[in-house]
Formats: structure tokens, sequence, C-alpha cells
């Protein structure tokens, strides 16, 4: 098996990623074609590897139905509108891109000179399709149980955090969205310096459902202190929705 691959050094990075996913392939061929950039393909036709583009379409839709799982039984009263959205949010690019960094599956990609050289072992798009992908492989290589229970390991701290869930959820999309639908009204955002030093401001956001209520938010910079905010009126508004 080993001798299927360019060099030692490739074979060496795809056991290493083994250990990182707690998955031991039984066939290993099919998690270096998920690591394999076109690039990689066309200036090395010698070697017999296929990209792994067919696998990413594959991986999409194993890691779309994986989370869908679990998010469904986390989230037991929302909408599926809002399912969606965090759907969307957990399987996105940036998601993807820190998973797949914390994997180091950079290191292991195959890419081709130009790829190589304009840094694209951390460009997140290549890591995100690498990192679905990689699910694929270990679907092919097993079955959708297997597969699911490794992007459970990766998925289940993120909707065990809040902060997490957070930072991929788009809660000023989502209240603006609930809002429109519920009573037919837009939010409205005031944000002002609240405290602080010039170089550790603190922004304050008053956000405004007109005759609802008002919720506040705090936070390092305009952007965040309207997301706080946003987060709490969104909570607030679909507690009362699904009471």
């Amino acid at each position: 098996m080993e001798k299927s691959f360019p060099d030692k050094k490739i074979f060496s990075h795809l056991k290493a990623l083994e250990k990182r996913l707690g998955y031991r392939f039984r066939d290993i061929s099919l998690l270096a074609t998920a690591l394999t950039h076109r690039s990689f393909v066309n200036e090395n036709p010698h070697h017999s590897l296929a990209d792994n583009e067919r696998f990413e379409f594959l991986g999409d839709a194993v890691l779309g139905l994986s989370v869908a799982d679990l998010i469904i039984s986390k989230f037991p009263g929302l909408s599926e509108g809002a399912l969606s959205k965090i759907r969307a949010a957990l399987i996105n690019e940036k998601a993807l891109a820190d998973i797949a960094r914390d994997l180091k599956i950079g290191e292991c990609l195959l890419l081709g000179h130009g790829e190589e050289n304009s840094g694209g072992r951390d460009k997140s798009s290549l890591l995100a399709n690498a990192l679905e992908a990689v699910f694929a492989a270990i679907y092919l290589d097993s079955n959708f149980e297997k597969s699911h229970n490794i992007i459970k390991l990766f998925y289940v701290p993120f909707l065990k955090d809040d902060e997490l869930l957070y930072r991929y959820f788009d809660y000023k999309t989502a209240l603006h969205e609930l809002c429109r639908n519920l009573h037919n009204i837009t939010p409205v955002y005031e944000t002002s310096e609240s405290s602080g030093p010039q170089h550790d401001m603190t922004y304050k956001t008053l956000l405004t459902l007109p005759g609802i209520f008002t919720q506040t938010g705090l936070g390092k910079n305009k952007k965040e202190a309207e997301k706080k905010a946003a987060q709490k009126a969104w909570e607030a508004l679909h507690n009362e929705k699904t009471k």
C-alpha cells in the first residue's frame, strides 16, 4: 500500500491524520484521494491519483445529513427555517476550515506547485473542501453510521458551547427575518461608545423592536455589540414564539 503513494512522507502524513481522526482506513487510498487537489493531478499525470472534487460533492451531503441529525435533536423547538440557518452556519467554509486546521489537514494536502507557492495549505476554501472529502472517504470506506460518529466528535463541542454557536450563527439576519414574519417590523439599532480607555473601548448597542421590547449588547466593536443584542432579542422572540 505504501508504494502506491508518490513518496513515503505522504504516506506518513496519511497515517498521522488517521490517528487525529480516530479512524483507521481499510483502504487508505480513499484518504489520499480526499486530500488530492486537482492542481496536483494536472501537474503529475504519471501518478494514478484522482482529485478530490467528487469526494467533496459526496462529503457535503454526508456532512449535511449528520449535522441536521445533531441539531434537530439539540433544538427540538426550532422551526425548519431556524434549523436550516444553524446547519448552514455550522457547515460553512469558516467552520469547516477551522476544524481542518485543528486536524492539520493542510500539511497533508497534495498540491501543485502554483497552489503550494500561493499558500494553498492554509486557504480556507481548500481546507473546507478537503475536510468534506475526508468525510466522504470515511463514508466510502465504512458506512454512514461510522462517518456520522466521526463527524459528531467535531460538532458536538459546537453545540455544547454557546460561544462557539454564537461565532457561526448570523443572529442579525435571523432576527430580521423572525421580526418580519411574526410582527412585520424591523429591528432598530443604536450603537455608541460606552466605556473604557480609547485603545480598549467597549461599545453598547440598544436594539429596539418597536412596540415589543428593547435589548442591549456590549462588545469590543460596533459589529460585536450589535450581534450580542441581536442574539438576546432573537432568543427572547423565539422563546415567545415556541411557548
